[in-house]
């Protein structure tokens, strides 16, 4: 159970801020990569990105004083989801982005609630699928296939970049039901159990990482900036944020942030990076979005969203 100062800043901070807080800063994340990739390897910028996230978060343990115990079971499911929400995905959105637009990027994130059903239909098989996450699924894919321009075919260059960007949130999708399954039920402090998630994913990282150069350019104050931007508001503070925000509207309300992400990823990339879009990635977005409220229930009835 988290501790008491921790519980009191739950409750007095307004879940608007919390769901706007957290859906700016990873739809955000998109654009800060794009300056990270300048000066680091894509490993890199989720190693870097991970090191300043578990850092700041550990901060924030001490400052909050939670209790920050070594519990082995909790550290060895920790550094599990570190490997699939975070050093993996982290370094195929940074690959990704060397060959696509950020904004296509962000629009592949919205794919996440509907990966989860793939998650529940293939390995977390305890949960029960919904028939409106089937339906959601099919969308949902459908929205892939018309993002990526499937009838001009992709080109050689881009297609392992598409693929990974793909992927990513995909593996986001198994990350959550595996933290729902085997971290929750721990009743740790939410900040506690994301710190050793990101230090797990930081370590895991470290091998790979010193295979390839550490930097591929020149330190910039802009690379410099964007990857601690990355870390400690992409990866520690959003974590501060989202989690009070389960606790105070559940997950019907906080879903919503997956729809939040990309049109924050696509405005600075049109807007402030000058990102050019084909007719069809913000068709084939709308249609990912559209599975991703299918799949969370979001057109049913919901009596009970105010908490």
């Amino acid at each position: 159970m988290a501790s008491n100062p921790a519980q009191s800043n739950y409750k007095s901070r307004s879940w608007v801020f919390n769901f706007f807080g957290a859906g700016i800063i990873w739809g955000s994340s998109f654009y800060f990569m794009i300056f990270a990739n300048q000066s680091l390897p894509p490993i890199g910028v989720a190693f870097w990105r991970c090191f300043f996230g578990a850092l700041t978060l550990f901060i924030i343990i001490k400052i909050r004083k939670m209790p920050l115990k070594f519990d082995k079971r909790l550290i060895t499911f920790a550094f599990i989801v570190g490997a699939i929400n975070n050093a993996i995905p982290f370094t195929l959105f940074a690959y990704g982005e060397h060959h696509v637009s950020s904004a296509f990027a962000g629009m592949t994130n919205a794919f996440t609630p509907i990966a989860t059903v793939l998650a529940l239909l293939t390995v977390f098989r305890s949960e029960k699928v919904t028939r409106n996450q089937l339906i959601g699924l099919f969308v949902g894919t459908i929205g892939v296939l018309i993002l990526v321009g499937v009838w001009e075919g992709v080109s050689s260059d881009s297609l392992p970049a598409v693929i990974a960007v793909i992927l990513a949130p995909t593996l986001y999708g198994f990350g959550g039901p595996f933290i729902k399954k085997f971290i929750e039920p721990m009743n740790q402090p939410p900040e506690v159990a994301a710190f050793w998630q990101i230090l797990g994913a930081t370590v895991i990282m470290v091998p790979f990482y010193l295979t390839q150069p550490l930097f591929t350019g020149p330190i910039t104050a802009a690379s410099l900036g964007s990857t601690l931007m990355l870390g400690i508001f992409g990866t520690a503070i959003a974590y501060t944020l989202y989690y009070p925000l389960l606790k105070q509207v559940g997950s019907a309300v906080s879903s919503a942030v997956t729809f939040l992400i990309p049109l924050v990823a696509v405005t600075l990339g049109v807007l402030a990076l000058g990102e050019q879009l084909k007719w069809y990635e913000p068709v084939g977005g709308v249609a990912i979005l559209l599975g991703a409220a299918i799949a969370q229930g979001l057109f049913r009835s919901r009596k009970k969203l105010a908490m």
